[in-house]
């Protein structure tokens, strides 16, 4: 710097290093405090990384905590696998239910199939117009359809764009309802196949409107008025025996015959006997247990090197003195050592049920045959419900029709009185009783409609032409699928229900939600509706469930009860059946689920830990802030000695001239000087 340059040139006067003696008395100066934030920057350090430690040892904690707090855990299942070419499993669930079955594979399930006339070129414009393609059940004699009002159809538009046998295939294939559409070269030409989902209720019907200005559609119509395509292979079920009773699904793929077991049929043979034996499998429930008492044990050590005296690098942890980890440590193990709430009737400790806690605060399993009442083997042996109630979430009602459909990370463990005071409802139509009897016969008549859905409009629909119903409830079925495929409410999920009132010879719609805005009402509807009972009107709107919970005023949304904000039983979601008045309804987290929940206070994105590094970081820029202002101090100290060591060498070298002065001055006064 030129200031010690100054200092070093003019240093010869004193000869002292005054450069060297500058920065010595600056960094003697500076040392104590940048020892202090060297060491203030080096804890807060360890700590950062210390807390990252810690998060992944609690989630490791929170990992193994999880397992044992899943019910599949401790209802898991095995099942023997038969050596058979008819069948595969796919999956086992842990709510397979545990015995023997036999089962005889009767039948396998196929496709309705149809295929179209040969078309020489796949370009050849083939009409246009709509075509209807709805499900249900063909007669053998393929003389009558009967709608399968659970499966929704469609109505494709065929127009100059798509009026080609490509353009059929895609657009059938675009409506995504279920049914493959290809095209198959036979070796003379082309024909279109569809394939409809397998089973027996979901065979094809085809009708066409042809545009009258471009005709030719009507190749593609398979109803009972018009059939132009070509029957191949029927629809069929699946004919399954299990224990001897025959039941029938729709497709080969079998989810629920065996509930929790699911399988894919291959082949059918009735004379081969399958022999399926499942298991419960409570190896998966004692093995996560222990896996968690072992993760807990992990963890305390891992703390203990963290908050104590670390014996493998001979020194306290970084967090020896935090108060935020010692009060994580000191929550744990307060939990553990405590009763968990919304348990009755079962095991409500650890210790209850044999998993003590040591005195350097790791759990043990006690397996010792002389303590039988708090035996871990007893409890998991003789009282395994009550042990798994112990650590996965439980809930109850003493209604069966009240069920709780989910709870929140607020939703306190515990009892709840529910009082219902008004039962929710689906909005409805109730037509007047029919002016004709069966069969009926559409043939002639102008029968459509427009109707809302829940607000949502489904207009211009229309009975089939020259359709014969044999029964009020055939015809309920056929309008319930023409109203469900309606490309509006199709899109807004919406979906109503019709039914035949035998009683009162009258249709019923009614809609599939329950609440306020359920509401079914006709919009407009022509004069031959008044043979059916229907002309436009309002329909009855349903209702919101209304009620209490621990005396608090409770949310309704339709069928669904809501805890208020802020009570002890928010987050809790009840879903209330019609006719219940009250009810009590009990809540257990369990020890698993009360655990992570108490982890997830720490462990959040915006939890305590977070906070706490947030905090940290904010004291590491502080050191950087005070190592600048440091820096800043000893800069001015610097210039302050070196303007002191300048005036000092300025005194010394005016001395240093004055005794050159005066060295000699007798011998030159005149009195005084040496005569020659």
């Amino acid at each position: 710097m030129i200031g010690s340059d100054i200092i070093n040139k003019i240093g010869g006067g004193s000869g002292i290093n005054t450069g060297s003696l500058v920065g010595d008395l600056v960094d003697l100066n500076r040392a104590p405090e940048q020892q202090r934030l060297d060491r203030r920057e080096e804890l807060l350090k360890a700590q950062i990384s210390d807390f990252g430690l810690l998060r992944s040892a609690m989630g490791e904690l929170e990992s193994a905590a999880s397992a044992v707090s899943s019910r599949d855990t401790f209802d898991a299942k095995a099942v023997s696998v038969p050596d058979t070419s008819l069948l595969a499993f796919t999956k086992l669930e842990a709510k397979a239910d545990a015995g023997n079955y036999q089962l005889q594979i009767e039948q396998t399930a196929q496709a309705h199939s149809l295929s179209t006339a040969m078309v020489t070129d796949l370009h050849t414009p083939l009409g246009q117009g709509e075509i209807t393609l709805r499900f249900g059940d063909w007669s053998s004699a393929l003389d009558s359809f009967a709608v399968n009002s659970e499966r929704t159809g469609t109505t494709i538009v065929i127009d100059e764009t798509n009026n080609t046998l490509s353009g059929l295939r895609d657009a059938i294939n675009n409506a995504d309802i279920g049914v493959q559409a290809r095209i198959i070269n036979d070796g003379s030409g082309y024909r279109l196949m569809l394939n409809g989902p397998s089973g027996a209720s979901n065979e094809l019907s085809l009708t066409v409107e042809e545009d009258p200005s471009a005709p030719g559609l009507g190749m593609f119509s398979f109803d009972e008025n018009s059939q132009a395509l070509t029957q191949q292979q029927e629809g069929r079920n699946a004919h399954i025996r299990l224990n001897g009773l025959l039941v029938t699904r729709e497709s080969n793929q079998v989810t629920d015959v065996i509930e929790g077991l699911e399988f894919d049929i291959f082949n059918s043979d009735p004379a081969e006997l399958i022999n399926i034996n499942i298991t419960a499998d409570r190896n998966t429930a004692e093995t996560a247990i222990r896996d968690f008492v072992a993760a807990y044990n992990t963890f305390v050590a891992e703390v203990k090197q963290l908050t104590g005296f670390n014996e493998e690098n001979e020194e306290f942890g970084s967090l020896q003195n935090d108060s935020l980890a010692k009060s994580l440590m000191r929550n744990i193990r307060g939990f553990l050592g405590s009763a968990m709430p919304g348990i009755e009737g079962g095991f409500s400790t650890l210790g209850s049920l044999g998993i003590y806690t040591r005195q350097d605060g790791t759990l043990e399993i006690n397996e010792d045959p002389d303590r039988p009442n708090t035996n871990f083997r007893a409890a998991f042996d003789n009282h395994y419900e009550k042990l798994r109630d112990f650590f996965v979430p439980v809930t109850q009602s003493s209604d069966s029709r009240v069920t709780v459909n989910g709870y929140g990370n607020r939703t306190q463990s515990g009892s709840y009185d529910v009082v219902i005071t008004q039962e929710a409802r689906k909005g409805y139509f109730h037509a007047d009783p029919m002016n004709l009897s069966f069969p009926l016969e559409t043939n002639g008549k102008d029968y459509s409609f427009a109707l809302r859905v829940d607000g949502q409009l489904a207009d211009s629909l229309s009975l089939p032409e020259n359709k014969v119903y044999a029964s009020g409830a055939e015809l309920a079925a056929d309008l319930q699928s023409l109203i469900n495929m309606n490309e509006s409410l199709q899109a807004r999920q919406v979906r109503l229900s019709v039914s035949f009132n035998s009683d009162t010879q009258a249709l019923e719609f009614t809609s599939n939600a329950y609440g306020e805005s359920s509401v079914v009402s006709f919009d407009a509807a022509t004069a031959d509706m008044a043979d059916l009972g229907i002309a436009a009107g309002a329909g009855v709107a349903g209702q919101n469930v209304a009620g209490t919970i621990n005396g608090e005023n409770a949310f309704g949304h339709g069928n669904v009860l809501l805890p208020a904000l802020r009570a002890p039983a928010e987050g809790l979601g009840l879903t209330i059946a019609p006719g219940v008045t009250e009810a009590t309804v009990s809540f257990s987290r369990g020890m698993a689920g009360e655990l992570n929940s108490l982890l997830n206070t720490f462990l959040a994105s915006n939890g305590l830990i977070k906070m706490r590094e947030d905090n940290i970081k904010d004291d590491l820029s502080s050191v950087s802030e005070d190592r600048t202002a440091l820096e800043r101090r000893s800069e001015a100290y610097r210039l302050r000695l070196q303007n002191q060591f300048v005036a000092m060498e300025s005194i010394i070298n005016s001395l240093n001239s004055t005794g050159n002065f005066l060295d000699g001055i007798l011998d030159r006064l005149p009195f005084t000087a040496k005569k020659s």
